[in-house]
């Protein structure tokens, strides 16, 4: 998905502090996308692909771009810009937009008819909003097509909105002095911002930044919780915490939780280690790892496959993922490390946090496969990932290893088996949705998952 960030400075200081303050939020949020950077102060904007610039660059940025005021917004992006109208308007989100075809025909269309359906949103939810001062149909509207929080400013004054299936968390903070206010992705950004009080936004909650203070404008009554799991898979901070419960603590859950279910129902009884890759599912491989020990005694807890922090699956890292593909083929090598007397003639688990083009499992398993692993499983910690929306993937559907097989199968035993052929691994385990739903501590029905991945279960 995307990082997403807002801040009104109150305070005597000037538009470099608010810049400064803005920066350093980005920089908080900078997991959540590192390909495409945007940052609106005044009525101006500056940006580029690539991570945030040192701070000297920023500010040298700011300046030359006139960029000032007392309010502002981030936008961080795994990939560029989805819609050509977010170069023109200044509006940030995270998440996507459903029932669009027919916007054309909104009455409050107007001038917006020919143009993109995140501008003709944009235009319709303002106009119902500022011009036409109705701000509960414009809540009504925006909560239609919007799936995920989305930020607008119009001159200094920025509004935010959470959908009311909280599909996508939403913080807001207040300097305890009570002129500085932030609403951001998540609430990670306390680690730094100390003197700063954090809450949630609420789902259907529309909130209002200007020289008046912070203020909920409007906001809806029949809310029903549908998150996005993957929120708790990879999405958030590690040190984030969401609904009140630690992000690492849950991830170590769902590890938890998928052994006990693998032990028990499946009889996985062989396994000798299990190592996470990539990084993001330490967490998980460690709560994996301390059931199947209390199930099989014989279990060792090591790690065994390292992988340079750098080489991560966004393309804008130094090195990235295609970096390190292009080194395997070219030269037979690549930036992972196996501990060869820990894997050799050893039944290997690799606990992978979703498997999506399987380029990173792939890879993984040539390197086990190399250092003499008699058998190696692939533990997925989510469900198996069919659509785009599902994960705000930047891939599209058809790169999509599970997509082509929805409406094949009826089980995951089924998709396990098919999956497990494609990538040359001796068993493939998907974790089902109420697994997942009781890793995370949260009812299902109170996570947004693909119709078809939601019925589909073990046998």
């Amino acid at each position: 998905m995307a990082g997403i960030v807002a801040l009104y400075n109150h305070g005597p200081e000037s538009s470099r502090t608010s810049v400064y303050y803005l920066t350093h939020a980005m920089r908080m949020l900078q997991h959540r996308g590192k390909a495409y950077w945007k940052i609106m102060v005044g009525s101006s904007s500056a940006g580029a692909e690539g991570y945030l610039p040192s701070d000297d660059a920023i500010l040298r940025t700011a300046h030359k771009q006139k960029l000032q005021g007392p309010s502002g917004i981030g936008y961080l992006s795994k990939k560029a810009p989805p819609f050509p109208s977010m170069s023109n308007i200044q509006l940030a989100f995270d998440g996507f937009f459903v029932d669009t075809e027919k916007l054309h025909l909104h009455p409050y269309v107007g001038s917006a008819r020919d143009s993109d359906s995140l501008f003709k949103i944009y235009h319709i939810f303002t106009t119902l909003l500022i011009e036409r001062q109705n701000p509960e149909r414009a809540v009504e509207f925006l909560d239609r097509h919007l799936r995920g929080n989305l930020i607008v400013k119009k001159g200094d004054e920025i509004y935010a909105y959470r959908d009311s299936s909280g599909f996508k968390p939403l913080v807001v903070a207040s300097r305890k002095d009570r002129m500085l206010n932030i609403i951001a992705s998540e609430n990670s950004l306390r680690t730094s911002l100390i003197d700063m009080e954090f809450g949630d936004v609420k789902p259907g909650h529309l909130l209002k930044m200007s020289r008046k203070g912070l203020e909920i404008v409007a906001a809806r009554n029949d809310s029903r919780l549908m998150m996005d799991p993957f929120e708790f898979i990879r999405e958030s901070n590690v040190v984030a915490t969401l609904n009140g419960k630690s992000i690492y603590e849950i991830r170590k859950n769902i590890g938890k939780k998928q052994a006990d279910f693998l032990s028990t129902e499946i009889k996985l009884d062989y396994l000798d280690s299990a190592y996470a890759e990539p990084d993001y599912t330490r967490p998980m491989a460690l709560g994996f790892g301390l059931a199947y020990r209390t199930h099989f005694g014989s279990f060792e807890m090591a790690e065994g496959v390292i992988k340079d922090r750098y080489d991560d699956s966004d393309n804008m890292i130094d090195f990235s993922e295609q970096d390190s593909r292009n080194k395997l083929l070219t030269t037979g090598k690549s930036l992972k490390f196996v501990m060869q007397p820990l894997v050799q003639g050893r039944n290997i688990a690799t606990v992978q946090g979703t498997i999506q083009t399987s380029a990173t499992v792939r890879e993984t398993i040539y390197y086990l496969r190399k250092a003499g692993a008699k058998r190696i499983d692939v533990i997925v910690s989510y469900v198996p990932t069919v659509d785009g929306r599902q994960v705000g993937l930047y891939t599209h559907n058809r790169d999509l290893v599970a997509n082509k097989y929805v409406g094949e199968v009826s089980s995951i035993n089924e998709l396990n088996v098919n999956i497990a052929k494609e990538l040359g691994a001796d068993a493939v385990y998907y974790n089902s949705p109420a697994v997942l739903a009781a890793g995370i501590g949260m009812p299902e029905q109170n996570l947004w998952f693909p119709e078809w991945v939601r019925f589909l279960d073990y046998q």
